[in-house]
């Protein structure tokens, strides 16, 4: 038998325009509210992370190596987010030295 995530219940009360949209995604998506309602909040988490470590790494507050980190993104996958976002990038050797040893940890 698959284990089960551990649940936590959250309450909110949301305005009602927001909640018609949620609906009307939902009836569009075909996937019941409370989904759509998981999903776009997983969505907005990850985004947010992106943009805090983004923020961050643009303030000289951590390194690349760290920012992508905190996104849960890889070294290269934060390349990408940074380009989008048209920010300075630049990759030093220290830089790979760094990603390749968060990599090996996490192996």
């Amino acid at each position: 038998m698959r284990e089960q995530a551990a649940l936590e219940q959250l309450n909110i009360r949301i305005p009602k325009k927001l909640a018609q949209e949620l609906e009307a995604l939902a009836e569009v998506e075909h996937v019941a509210k409370i989904d759509m309602a998981r999903q776009l909040l997983w969505e907005g988490i990850v985004r947010r992370k992106q943009e805090v470590a983004l923020k961050l790494y643009e303030q000289g507050h951590v390194s690349k190596s760290r920012a992508a980190e905190m996104a849960g993104l890889s070294l290269w996958e934060f390349t990408e987010v940074v380009e989008h976002r048209g920010a300075r990038w630049e990759y030093s050797l220290e830089d790979a030295k760094q990603e390749l040893q968060r990599l090996l940890s996490n192996a």
